[in-house]
């Protein structure tokens, strides 16, 4: 069966998103369609584009479904998947707020872009060739700024980086390489993502959004050129270097100018 098969009853279509679900999920589904469109321009911003983004959304209630939909079974624990050759995005809406559906579906919508821009392979589970501070960075730029308690969440999230720059303990490049879902503790596992998403920011700041530009073309076109070799070859830091900086902008920078 293939996703143009699937009907689940209900389809809303606004700019070039379509979302497909059960009558009963109608309020997750127009959570999701205002999201998406209020995620689209900060969304082209982010990744240095002029084309509208696109994508097929399937709001199920079974991970049966998804396996029907995107080919493929969703790995444990699991509840969103994509395939960016299709376009098309699962969320298992049983397992999420309808809340929350609008802030999922543009992160997926930004880890589908970014796969497909960079010809992104996992090299290992749960680890792909760009590290995960960096491709969750740049997944979380529209939907941590679409949340309606955007600005407090994102000074929350500064203060959360203050604290731990002063006790040492914020998290070094390469404990942010896999899927931060594998960080056990939920305290760090959220610092990693407030972490990921200001690391990306100030890289955007630096290169006033033109380093996704850069280094999609690189990594699609030399498949063995390694992600770190990319990325000092566009910014002339290696992570690490990049990782004193950001730590140095933590050290000085107030909230507002970071959330700038």
């Amino acid at each position: 069966m293939t996703n143009s098969t699937v009907s689940l009853g209900q389809k809303f279509d606004l700019r070039g998103f379509s979302v497909n679900f059960d009558i009963k999920d109608s309020l997750a589904a127009e959570n999701l369609l205002d999201s998406l469109d209020r995620a689209t321009p900060i969304f082209k911003q982010v990744f240095d584009t002029d084309i509208e983004p696109q994508a097929c959304y399937y709001l199920v209630n079974d991970s049966s479904q998804i396996q029907s939909i995107l080919g493929v079974a969703p790995k444990l624990n699991e509840i969103s998947c994509f395939n960016p050759i299709t376009n098309t995005i699962c969320l298992l809406i049983n397992k999420i707020d309808s809340n929350s559906c609008g802030e999922l579906g543009v992160k997926e919508l930004g880890h589908l872009y970014f796969n497909k821009a960079v010809n992104e392979r996992e090299i290992r589970f749960k680890q792909w060739r760009t590290p995960s501070w960096l491709r969750e960075g740049f997944a979380l730029q529209a939907s941590y700024r679409i949340r309606q308690d955007q600005i407090n969440w994102l000074q929350s999230g500064w203060e959360k980086l203050q604290t731990a720059q002063k006790s040492g303990q914020l998290l070094k490049p390469n404990m942010l390489v896999k899927d931060l879902s594998t960080i056990s503790d939920a305290q760090k596992r959220e610092l990693g993502h407030y972490q990921s998403y200001y690391m990306v920011k100030l890289l955007l700041s630096i290169y006033c959004d033109k380093f996704f530009s850069k280094y999609s073309t690189l990594m699609k076109a030399l498949e063995d050129m390694e992600a770190e070799t990319c990325f000092r070859q566009i910014t002339s830091f290696s992570y690490e270097k990049f990782f004193s900086m950001f730590e140095d902008w933590v050290k000085k920078v107030n909230a507002w100018t970071a959330m700038e």
